[in-house]
């Protein structure tokens, strides 16, 4: 797995330091490792070392590439360890052929097991050195295309990968279920493929995104792709060819010492960007799908799937609708048989590249369910399988850890619950509009808060930093916040927190809550709930727990945080942003990478 950068320049060789800028924007997707492969007279020369980009480049040298044609990788170790043998590029028998990939090859020991009797000679424990392998062995008797066909076609699993034949001077692609992008520079004197388009910023001015089960091969003369289903050509004016239009600030730490905390504050921005991304055409056929649905289900991982359970308090009080929201990882093996015609399946991934999602949409579909997803790349799979998308439009992310596509796709699930909700009439189209407005007006408050924020949390991270474990609990509309919490606590500052429903916390864990334990309590808006939330409080003070409150108008001894006044539905947006600080903060003063955790990419695709 990682992320795929290479160019092809028709005239000259390559300026200085793009092959290295391209995977450096790729950073999220693997920091395993690096490298890049080039010609050299008629083989190949490959420069590459274990370990995060920035690192490597302190070792090899990416920067300066004396070719017109290169080939970049950032790993991510899902098979072989994060050593150098398993450091793509890898080479095959000639040392003229030479691949990098993004992905999982699932039967690649059958392959190569066959290759090896064939006489082929392996270096990695990796799954991606069959395909260079494989691609040899079949241009011994096949043609570029009928060889990447059959490779294609041999090699099962879900993955992209991009070779460099030294005797042709070409690239040759296959995408087969992971994402790869062609961009074209604006003079069209140089060619690029990714594995994103926000990498190709500053370098292609359009790209064409790849559909699953596509070979291709580039040249100085030529771009020519072909279907794996059936062999055909796919000609170009078939493909939808984007923009790249990122802004330079999108792909830089814009001065912030992480791009983690650049995000936290970029929340504002992305939270003002939501009601001007979701076009109102796309939104009100969304919401009458949702509305004439048999069923409902809403999907998603990690803080998506936080995400998701926020949403079933909006689609319950803002469209009369009840939801059911769970696991994508475990949708096929609980609900899926009771989908059928009839049944509208609500996916969100902000990658929207998430295997889990995509496997659980595909399947979905296949019973007769209709797709509406939610993502923040409108280039992604998930927005090629859904019926209709509504991106979100946060921006790229680049920290592994998700802070403003969290509450930019709490804003988009908002927004569709409303919508919803006209058409089920317990909402008037202007009391729709009221919300998006509070949605506006809300960005501006953020902007004004966090700052202070910032300033309380840090001061609390040094209290409590040395802490191994934590809880964080609530109740009502904030209770998924307290899981988002202490999923940012786990990724970023390598802390064991668990987040909990108030009532949960009298059920057995309080008894860790010892003297000295930290414990963050979210004081409820519901009414209903406060009175919980109080005597909760006062059973961990008779522990001696450390205890901390976020409140609302409690103004308790130990409040470290209080939230603004706003309407009910936007406090998970507002409550959520001092428990990423935390994170942030505590990560920082424990010196870990907090862009980049360890044993996690920004992307789960396999």
């Amino acid at each position: 797995m990682g992320g795929i950068f290479a160019v092809f320049c028709k005239e000259g060789v390559i300026p200085k330091g793009v092959i290295y800028e391209g995977l450096r924007r790729l950073v999220y997707r693997g920091y395993d490792g690096a490298g890049v492969v080039f010609p050299r007279g008629d083989l190949l020369e490959v420069r590459k070392s274990p370990g995060h980009l920035e690192d490597v480049s302190k070792h090899v040298d990416l920067v300066n590439i004396d070719s017109n044609i290169a080939v970049g990788h950032t790993r991510y170790a899902s098979r072989g360890w994060p050593i150098l043998e398993n450091t793509h590029p890898f080479l095959d028998c000639t040392r003229k052929l030479a691949v990098v990939g993004d992905g999982i090859i699932e039967n690649y020991e059958e392959v190569k097991s066959k290759l090896q009797k064939s006489g082929h000679l392996f270096s990695s424990r990796t799954d991606t050195e069959v395909a260079v392998h494989l691609l040899e062995e079949y241009l011994k008797t096949n043609n570029r295309v009928n060889a990447l066909l059959k490779v294609a076609r041999e090699l099962h699993g879900i993955y992209s990968l991009v070779f460099l034949d030294a005797s042709t001077k070409s690239l040759f692609i296959v995408q087969h279920g992971q994402p790869l992008v062609i961009g074209f520079s604006q003079d069209k004197k140089c060619i690029y493929v990714s594995s994103d388009l926000p990498s190709l910023y500053g370098f292609a001015d359009s790209a064409y995104v790849l559909e699953d089960n596509t070979v291709g091969i580039l040249s100085s003369d030529l771009v020519e792709l072909y279907s794996v289903i059936n062999g055909s050509k796919i000609e170009a004016d078939s493909l939808q060819l984007k923009r790249v239009k990122y802004v330079v600030e999108y792909v830089e730490k814009g001065g912030f010492p992480h791009y983690m905390l650049k995000e936290i504050y970029d929340i504002p921005d992305a939270l003002r960007k939501v009601p001007l991304t979701i076009m109102e055409k796309y939104l009100r056929l969304a919401a009458m799908i949702i509305q004439g649905a048999k069923k409902v289900f809403v999907i998603g991982t990690g803080t998506s799937l936080h995400a998701g359970m926020v949403s079933t308090y909006y689609f319950s009080e803002l469209a009369g609708l009840s939801v059911s929201v769970i696991s994508a990882a475990e949708f096929p093996y609980s609900l899926l048989e009771s989908v059928e015609t009839g049944t509208v399946v609500v996916a969100v991934s902000q990658s929207g590249e998430t295997t889990d999602v995509i496997t659980s949409v595909k399947l979905a579909k296949q019973r007769g369910a209709v797709i509406v997803g939610i993502t923040n790349n409108v280039g992604s799979r998930l927005a090629l399988e859904s019926n209709v998308y509504l991106p979100i439009g946060a921006g790229p992310e680049i920290a592994v850890p998700a802070t403003k596509t969290y509450v930019s796709t709490l804003a988009g699930f908002l927004m569709l619950a409303s919508y919803t909700g006209v058409y089920s009439g317990k909402l008037s189209i202007s009391e729709y509009r009221g919300i998006v407005d509070s949605i506006k007006s809300l960005a501006e408050k953020i902007r004004e808060l966090i700052p202070g924020y910032d300033s309380r949390m840090m001061k609390l991270s040094q209290e409590i930093f040395e802490q191994k474990s934590m809880y964080i609990a609530a109740s009502g509309i904030t209770y998924p916040v307290a899981l988002e919490g202490a999923l940012k606590l786990k990724e970023a500052a390598l802390v064991h927190a668990e987040g909990l429903q108030l009532g949960e916390l009298r059920h057995g864990p309080l008894a860790l809550s010892t003297p000295g334990f930290p414990v963050m309590l979210i004081e409820p808006i519901e009414e209903a709930a406060k009175p919980l939330f109080f005597k909760t409080l006062r059973e961990v003070e008779n522990r001696y727990a450390r205890l901390y409150t976020i409140e609302v108008s409690a103004n308790t001894a130990h409040a470290v945080i209080t939230l603004p006044q706003v309407q009910r539905h936007l406090y998970p947006m507002v409550a959520v942003i001092p428990l990423q600080l935390l994170a942030y903060h505590i990560g920082v003063i424990k010196k870990l990478p907090v862009d980049t955790p360890p044993g996690l990419a920004k992307t789960i695709t396999t």
